[in-house]
């Protein structure tokens, strides 16, 4: 089973839409798809780690102003990796799943989510965010790829899984022999505790950080000083 296309999940102006809509607005567009997500044994867990995500990203969104010379402007923001393979395996729970795809969606990533089996709870999961907002194009669900092929998709930049100690093992030596740009793993191999699903840095391994510089002479700046500058002695 596999919706939308893989080949476009992260068409630029689509992502870059998404991930300028920042942080706030992305938890409040997210926030609506909790009431609908499926159901299953633990659902009111996973409601309830969502929230918790939620609300520890909605403060991601802040600027934070650097210092720097006179006649610039500089900050530093968190933005989105790009693509996130959220990568199921057979100890991967619908708590996980639910909550991992949340997290990379409200940090402005693309995902793809890909576990076999329980298509009907994930077809019903992803409807529900697309439902609350979230672009088609910036969520793909996949059953049927191979995993060898989906850690060569382009454009990913992060993999989220859930599994055991010595999986996450292999799963990094073989993000680590491929070509290209360094693919950041994220594991949970708690899988009844969740601690990395609630730890504070949790959702700082999914954004990457960010500075914009403005030269504020452009547009005004300190004219005194300019002027001091032009002087000779």
């Amino acid at each position: 089973m596999q919706h939308s296309n893989m080949q476009d999940i992260q068409a630029n102006a689509i992502w870059e839409a998404w991930n300028r809509r920042g942080f706030a607005d992305r938890c409040d567009r997210l926030l609506d798809a909790l009431e609908h997500l499926p159901a299953h044994a633990e659902a009111a867990l996973t409601r309830q780690l969502a929230q918790q995500i939620l609300d520890d990203a909605r403060p991601l969104g802040e600027t934070l102003e650097m210092p720097g010379p006179t006649g610039e402007s500089n900050e530093l923001y968190l933005t989105g990796r790009g693509v996130a393979l959220v990568l199921g395996t057979a100890d991967s729970t619908e708590t996980l799943l639910a909550c991992q795809t949340i997290a990379a969606l409200a940090c402005g990533n693309a995902v793809v989510l890909h576990r076999e089996g329980k298509d009907q709870w994930l077809t019903a999961l992803v409807e529900a965010l697309y439902q609350a907002g979230v672009p088609r194009a910036m969520l793909a669900l996949d059953t049927d790829t191979p995993e060898s092929e989906l850690l060569k998709l382009n454009d990913l930049r992060l993999v989220i899984t859930s599994c055991t100690p010595a999986r996450e093992i292999e799963l990094n030596r073989a993000l680590a022999d491929q070509d290209g740009v360094l693919i950041q793993l994220v594991a949970e191999t708690d899988l009844q505790h969740y601690p990395l699903l609630t730890s504070a840095d949790f959702l700082l391994r999914l954004v990457t950080e960010k500075t914009r510089t403005i030269n504020t002479t452009a547009v005004g700046g300190n004219a005194t000083l300019l002027e001091l500058g032009s002087r000779t002695v």
